[in-house]
């Protein structure tokens, strides 16, 4: 490959990039299709992949090559990739007011200015925008935002608590100016799975469903396997939503998924997962037995609504 000199700078910075997603070898190897110990040969500079297979790779972790083969110490965020299809659609007055809204509730938050954040939200729904547009374009792209500032230890874990923690409130206050539609007669059971501390995202999709007519059950984080059955059960839950921030939380994912599917009376249910461990590999949803994946609050609305349609009667 050429601009490669040093073929052991690619392994320690694979090996790198794995650790800091919290993934096995097995895990990326599964997902990309490939061996586990082609992995750990990668790792140990005895391999080097072909050029197919680096860009693969590179995809995966979600870098530049130049990254991957430790060229540049830039680590790129291409999560805002996922918005930009719809945010291009929008009116370019509206596109620079939703830009500049986001910023600014973003200052506020981390500057610990909660009044004024609710305050701005509150007055944006009153005035101007629907409660969903700012769900979608102002509120979950302000989490991703803190999620990668984190994730690079320019933000610590109690500035990212509170952040969350402030727009679950400003989200509870935001429910009565949504647009709320009749029943449609389906259910949903929606959870974080057991370890995991990051619930607002799966939070966020379920009041989406509820707004669409959706019967909502969230149950929050750490329910034991036999509960959330139950839950499917007694609810009679057309739609299961699990979420997982951490990839090493990905086999408890599927240990849930396996039990539910092998459960009497959930044959049913069809499930859907997301959370940052998915994004990682549009493939892992697959991986861990799901029946659809969604990387925003707002693709997840509409794949919910696919997968009832396909469910049979």
């Amino acid at each position: 490959m050429k601009g490669v000199t040093n073929i052991s700078n690619f392994a320690s910075q694979l090996k790198k990039i794995r650790k800091d997603k919290s993934l096995r070898q097995i895990d990326v190897a599964t997902s990309l299709g490939l061996a586990q110990t082609t992995i750990a040969n990668y790792e140990q500079g005895t391999r080097f992949p072909d050029e197919k297979t680096l860009s693969q790779i590179a995809k995966f972790f979600n870098v530049t090559l130049d990254y991957l083969l430790a060229r540049t110490d830039i680590r790129p965020n291409n999560e805002d990739i996922m918005y930009m299809d719809t945010y291009l659609q929008m009116d370019m007055h509206e596109n620079i007011e939703f830009s500049y809204l986001q910023k600014k509730y973003f200052e506020f938050v981390l500057n610990g200015e909660k009044h004024l954040a609710t305050q701005l939200i509150l007055d944006s729904a009153r005035n101007k925008f629907s409660a969903k547009d700012i769900y979608f374009y102002i509120l979950e792209r302000s989490l991703k935002e803190v999620g990668y500032l984190w994730e690079m230890n320019i933000i610590d874990i109690s500035q990212e608590h509170y952040f969350s923690n402030v727009t679950q409130e400003i989200m509870s206050k935001l429910y009565p100016y949504f647009n709320i539609r009749e029943k449609n007669g389906h259910s949903c059971v929606s959870l974080s799975i057991n370890g995991e501390f990051h619930n607002i995202g799966v939070h966020m999709v379920t009041d989406l469903l509820d707004v669409q007519g959706w019967n909502t059950y969230y149950l929050g984080s750490d329910i034991p396997t036999q509960n959330v059955i139950r839950a499917v059960k007694d609810r009679k839950a057309t739609m299961l939503v699990i979420s997982a921030t951490m990839s090493f939380n990905l086999d408890s994912v599927t240990n849930l998924i396996k039990a539910v599917r092998s459960s009497k009376g959930c044959g049913d249910v069809k499930i859907m997962v997301g959370g940052r461990a998915f994004n990682i590999s549009k493939h892992l949803w697959k991986v861990v037995g799901a029946d659809g994946y969604a990387s925003t609050a707002q693709e997840a609305v509409e794949i919910a609504e696919e997968l009832i349609l396909k469910r049979p009667d």
